[in-house]
């Protein structure tokens, strides 16, 4: 897919005004597919889906390098996060869960493949994000078989400090779908596992023992969802994300 330069010149102005700009000459040129790449997840960002779609769409076919970057996100990681928002747009124009899925699973092969640390988002909220389409699509079975192969992952971003996302996703889909079902003292103590793979400061392993000694589940559980909204240190600071393994 092409798009006319008339069209692409005015969506790189768009994303490079407003409230949010991205300079106009780190995403001006069409024919480098990771301008595009940007100049798409920046639309979707900003609300533009049927536009985002039109951008990404041109992304779609390209074989990232999978060459470790000197600096910043390497190919592969652009366009994990193109198809990501992809499914998510696909889903969300047509509720067609087997079209959106071919977008999810590129992305979460893409993952598996790529040997040099996350600079955007953790792996496993990929996967994660795989999972809530399938549960909202009513696939339990696939959500299932997903959640015990996340739950056992051997890749673990940083061992030395027992950081999984794989695991830590598995177990937070868990105590999210529980908490739903109203069963709130087994989704409160899903989630305090599930923070047994999560990369933890100093303050957050205080925030962590707060939430422990909280006799009230429900105050728990909400507590633990208020720690999994902050990123205390990245996921991948040290160290190749294929390195030993702690089981």
């Amino acid at each position: 897919m092409e798009l006319d330069m008339k069209e692409w010149n005015a969506y790189v102005d768009f994303v490079s005004g407003g409230e949010w700009p991205i300079p106009r000459g780190f995403v001006s040129d069409y024919n480098n597919w990771l301008c595009r790449s940007v100049v798409g997840r920046a639309l979707y960002f900003r609300e533009k889906v049927e536009e985002a779609m039109t951008v990404l769409s041109t992304v779609v076919n390209i074989e990232p390098s999978m060459e470790k970057p000197n600096s910043g996100m390497g190919e592969v990681e652009h366009k994990i996060l193109c198809m990501r928002d992809l499914a998510k747009i696909v889903w969300q124009l047509t509720e067609n869960s087997d079209a959106a899925l071919k977008f999810w699973d590129e992305a979460v092969r893409l993952c598996d493949m790529w040997p040099y640390n996350f600079n955007s988002v953790a792996r496993g909220e990929i996967s994660y994000g795989r999972l809530v389409m399938l549960w909202v699509a009513g696939k339990y079975d696939l959500v299932e078989s997903q959640l015990k192969e996340m739950a056992a992952s051997e890749r673990f971003e940083m061992p030395e400090y027992n950081v999984n996302s794989y695991r830590y996703f598995a177990y937070k889909f868990r105590a999210e779908t529980e908490y739903n079902a109203k069963n709130v003292h087994k989704a409160a103590l899903i989630f305090e596992e599930a923070f047994k793979y999560y990369p933890m400061s100093v303050e957050a392993r205080r925030e962590e023992t707060k939430a422990k000694a909280m006799t009230d589940m429900e105050e728990r559980y909400n507590k633990f969802l208020q720690m999994s909204k902050t990123q205390y240190i990245q996921w991948e600071v040290v160290g190749e994300a294929r390195g030993p393994v702690r089981g």
